[in-house]
Order: structure tokens, then C-alpha cells, then sequence
């Protein structure tokens, strides 16, 4: 009998406890807090919605677990070295870009000069560019240079 006293006893302390808060504020103007409404003379008084017992739930509502976190570190990742690939892939197109300027620049720069300028025929050898072939290069290499040099 006195164990099944003390069980019952034991049960009554373990269930939590389901009290209201209560949040007043006193004549000077202090605010407290209780499970019991203010009984002494109070400026305001308001009954708060908060449960006093523990949170049932672990993690906040909307908290990502690590494979969601490791699924957007893998696409930031991804991101990151697909951003780095483009950007060198620009900076290398932008480098070819200005040395195939230049050559178009020079070459451009030769042509028009009063040198005589020579091209290799594998049958004959190195023989002189006439006006009516100079003409013709100088218009390509012209043609070269606006593109290369946008």
C-alpha cells in the first residue's frame, strides 16, 4: 500500500506542469513575469500565449538537414569552378583576340610600307608582291585587322 502511495505521489511531480504566463508591469514601472496573474496594483497586465513546457521538436520548422547542406555546398561548388573555367576561357579568348590583332596590325603596317614585300612559291621561290597583288593584300589584311580589333 505504501509503495503504490508513493507511485501515485512519484506521478503527480513527474506530469509537466500547464500553467499560463502572465507579464505585468508595477507602479515603478518594472516588468515581471509569473505563472500566477498580479494580485497588487498594476500598471498593465496581459495573459502571454506561451506553453510553460519544453519544445517537443529538436530542430526549428524549416531547418535544412546536412544532406539538403551538403547538396547546396556540392551546387555552390559547382557554380564557383563553372565561373572559374568561363572566366579563363574568356581571358584566354581575349589574349588570342589581342595577339591576332597585332599580327594584323604588323602585317597591315608592312604592307603599306614602300618595302617591297615577298611571298614563297614552293616552285619558284621568294618573288616580289606587284601593285595589283599589294592592293589586293593590303584590302585583306585591312579586312583582318577590323575584325580582330573590334
Amino acid at each position: 500500500m505504501k509503495t503504490l502511495l508513493g507511485l501515485g505521489i512519484l506521478m503527480l511531480c513527474v506530469t509537466p506542469v500547464h500553467a499560463e504566463l502572465y507579464k505585468w508591469v508595477d507602479e515603478q514601472g518594472k516588468i515581471h513575469y509569473s505563472d500566477q496573474p498580479s494580485g497588487a496594483k498594476t500598471k498593465s497586465e496581459s495573459k502571454l500565449g506561451i506553453p510553460n513546457q519544453p519544445s517537443t521538436s529538436t530542430s526549428p520548422g524549416g531547418a535544412k538537414t546536412w544532406q539538403e547542406k551538403d547538396l547546396e555546398f556540392k551546387k555552390r561548388q559547382a557554380s564557383t569552378s563553372e565561373k572559374a573555367e568561363k572566366e579563363q576561357k574568356e581571358a584566354q579568348d581575349a589574349k588570342t583576340k589581342r595577339e591576332n590583332c597585332d599580327k594584323a596590325k604588323l602585317n597591315l603596317a608592312q604592307l603599306e610600307s614602300i618595302a617591297p614585300v615577298y611571298t614563297f612559291d614552293p616552285t619558284t621561290g621568294r618573288r616580289a608582291l606587284n601593285d595589283a597583288q599589294r592592293t589586293e593584300a593590303i584590302a585583306s589584311a585591312k579586312k583582318s585587322v577590323t575584325e580582330w580589333c573590334k
